[in-house]
């Protein structure tokens, strides 16, 4: 395979400044693309943000056309520096568009190392300036490839967008892995442009680092298209007053969770709530308060659930959670945490402030059989709970004991 390069590095040349150039004015593109994005949605348009800042700094590059051709070493270290710090914002960009919450402070002190680290050992030699730029990027691009590759891996289905970034982040990671290798086995001189990777490897190098940008643009809109049909679809079933999951919503995206479940080997527990007294309070206080209670209730769950989660207004004040879990125990615990806050959270209305309580019901569901089945058991169990007393956890027979672990008392 290299031999083939090698002869077919030989039937061109290709020239570096003149690909970063086009790099350059690809990134410049790109940002013009990602400032063309609106959209409502804060998690997809604080990716379009990061997208954005990343193709700034990737334009860094075209700065070479304006370049003199003696200063140009010289300024391909400056370049290379904000090419680093781009390539880090993609990646966080990824993180973000995929749900995937990366702390700012942490983003940020990421991106600012890459490109620190760049320009102080550009003040070194060139050799230590080689090896530091080869071990940087090779990070960098491992990171992203291994992330985006997680994000696939743990995927219900296939999204071909995402699939076309993992592969282009696996033949970045490659590139400056065979670049690294060159420059701890093969000395100085260094070239202007400072890619010291083998002479097959700079044309295919010099052509990818010209319709990255572009291409990155490109797949980036069909994955941020794809998020926004996704969350249309999520408001089509989702309960106009809460907020929530529709029933039909819960039926359709369960199904697909649990499939999720079975490929990792973990059970999906099912949490049935319902808003003890509920009719009194509507008899004493309206309607109109009674839809705020359930929306406080929806705002408190939310807040207590992990993100894998799904939250569903079942029917009237009855609500569902689907949570992925290991164990009888870890289901029960949250189960019994969500309790608590509703009970330790009253609900300030306009009335004045109505505290709540909830009795629930937990069973579990191991995709066998269908999902309705396992939910009118949790719906037993609910009953089973406000027969009990309300205001308590109740928890019947679980298919197939999870870590052979006994199960908590029915109610606590």
């Amino acid at each position: 395979m290299v031999f083939a390069a090698g002869c077919l590095s030989k039937m061109f040349t290709i020239d570096m400044f003149t690909c970063f150039a086009i790099a350059g004015v690809g990134s410049l593109v790109g940002w013009g693309l990602m400032s063309l994005v609106h959209t409502e949605q804060p998690r997809v348009a604080y990716a379009v943000a990061l997208y954005r800042w990343a193709f700034l700094c990737l334009a860094a590059l075209g700065l070479v056309l304006f370049t003199p051709e003696g200063n140009r070493p010289e300024l391909m270290k400056v370049a290379i520096g904000f090419a680093g710090m781009g390539v880090v914002l993609l990646g966080w960009a990824f993180r973000q568009l995929n749900g995937r919450r990366t702390p700012p402070w942490a983003g940020t002190m990421v991106t600012w190392t890459a490109g620190v680290l760049l320009w102080g050992f550009a003040l070194t030699e060139d050799a230590h300036y080689q090896l530091a730029l080869a071990l940087i990027f090779v990070g960098i691009s491992l990171a992203v490839a291994i992330d985006q590759g997680w994000l696939v891996l743990r995927s219900a289905r296939i999204v071909y967008s995402e699939v076309s970034l993992l592969v282009a982040g696996c033949i970045f990671a490659l590139h400056w892995l065979i670049y690294l290798e060159h420059v701890l086995t093969v000395p100085g001189p260094y070239p202007a442009h400072w890619i010291h990777s083998p002479t097959w490897l700079l044309p295919f190098s010099g052509i990818g680092f010209a319709i990255l940008p572009l291409a990155v643009a490109a797949v980036v809109l069909a994955v941020i298209n794809d998020r926004l049909n996704q969350q249309l679809r999520a408001r089509a079933l989702s309960d106009e007053l809460t907020g929530s999951l529709s029933r039909r919503g819960l039926r359709e995206l369960g199904g697909r969770l649990a499939a999720l479940q079975r490929k990792l080997n973990r059970q999906l527990a099912i949490i049935m709530l319902d808003v003890d007294y509920f009719k009194a309070v509507n008899d004493r206080y309206g309607h109109a308060i009674g839809d705020e209670v359930l929306r406080h209730v929806t705002h408190v769950l939310n807040y207590h659930l992990r993100e894998d989660a799904l939250l569903a207004r079942y029917g009237g004040e009855e609500f569902t959670v689907l949570l992925p879990v290991i164990t009888i125990q870890e289901a029960h615990q949250v189960a019994e945490r969500l309790r608590q806050a509703i009970e330790d959270t009253p609900c300030d209305t306009r009335n004045g402030s109505i505290r709540i309580t909830v009795s629930v019901g937990l069973t579990f569901y191991d995709g066998q059989g269908p999902l309705e089945a396992a939910l009118t058991l949790a719906d037993e169990r609910l009953f089973e709970a406000k027969q009990e007393g309300r205001n308590r956890v109740a928890l019947g027979p679980v298919p197939g004991l999870m870590s052979n672990e006994e199960p908590p008392s029915k109610a606590s």
